[in-house]
């Protein structure tokens, strides 16, 4: 299918599902945060044993290994607050939905999202690997410089962050098959990875994970921090990965049919 048909497939199913029959779709948001937690532990108990062997090298394997999670939620059909963004706004900038469903939606998929986040960090703090964490961990360190980033920094970095992370899921619609789906995936996710810029619901299992598991809390996890990272992530999100990929894609693709994907 063309880039324009398999965008109001998708936007339809989103929105029906949500309107039609809302405990499924919860459920689906609820994994999307599930798989993505996974994918965030996984790369962190890599990255920190990588860390431990060859100092430095532990944030470069966090980043080659988190895509996996944005790939679990691809191929399951989970949804991701992140990448609704992008369809909803195109969605609403082809008149496909209203501008009221599309963020409807995409809030109330963030916040199952985060419900997800929180039920994996709960059960991982009773885990050998996670239960009690030192400030030193990969994890715990990684959420410490997120939280003393400041608002501005941080908008910033989380446009760019959106806008990497819809390259994937754009990128992924064009894929014919799984495997090119995981090529297409992984890298482009490190790269925004790799540059520690600010994705939300990453954000959600990271900090939900320290929250959890570390012993003694690391300084910086409070309350006012973790709520100004998310809501300031969570714009700049919408704007990058939303308008300018989403937005800019819509309006690419109503120019001339010679043009379109």
């Amino acid at each position: 299918m063309s880039l324009n048909e398999s965008a109001a497939a998708a936007v339809k199913k989103k929105i029906t599902l949500l309107e039609e029959d809302f405990p499924r779709f919860a459920v689906r948001a609820t994994l999307g945060g599930v798989y993505l937690a996974l994918g965030t532990a996984f790369a962190a108990v890599a990255g920190h044993a990588v860390e431990q062997l060859a100092p430095g090298m532990g944030s470069l394997t966090f980043s080659f290994l988190f895509g996996l999670g944005l790939f679990s939620i691809i191929l399951l059909g989970a949804d991701l607050a992140t990448g609704d963004m992008m369809y909803m706004v195109y969605g609403a900038v082809q008149k496909y939905t209203s501008w009221t469903k599309a963020f409807y939606l995409i809030i109330v998929c963030t916040i199952f999202n985060l419900i997800g986040a929180i039920l994996i960090a709960v059960m991982l703090a009773q885990t050998a690997k996670f239960g009690n964490i030192t400030p030193d961990h990969l994890i715990a360190t990684i959420t410490e410089a997120k939280l003393h980033k400041g608002p501005f920094d941080a908008l910033v970095e989380a446009i760019m962050a959106n806008f990497v992370v819809n390259m994937a899921v754009l990128g992924a619609v064009f894929c014919k098959d799984v495997a090119s789906k995981f090529l297409t995936i992984i890298p482009i996710i490190a790269m925004f990875v790799g540059m520690g810029l600010e994705h939300v619901i990453a954000n959600f299992c990271l900090m939900s994970i320290t929250f959890f598991t570390s012993n003694p809390m690391i300084d910086s996890m409070a309350f006012g921090p973790v709520a100004m990272n998310w809501a300031v992530v969570w714009v700049g999100n919408v704007i990058g990965g939303g308008f300018l990929i989403g937005g800019l894609y819509a309006w690419l693709n109503r120019g001339s049919e010679a043009f379109r994907d």
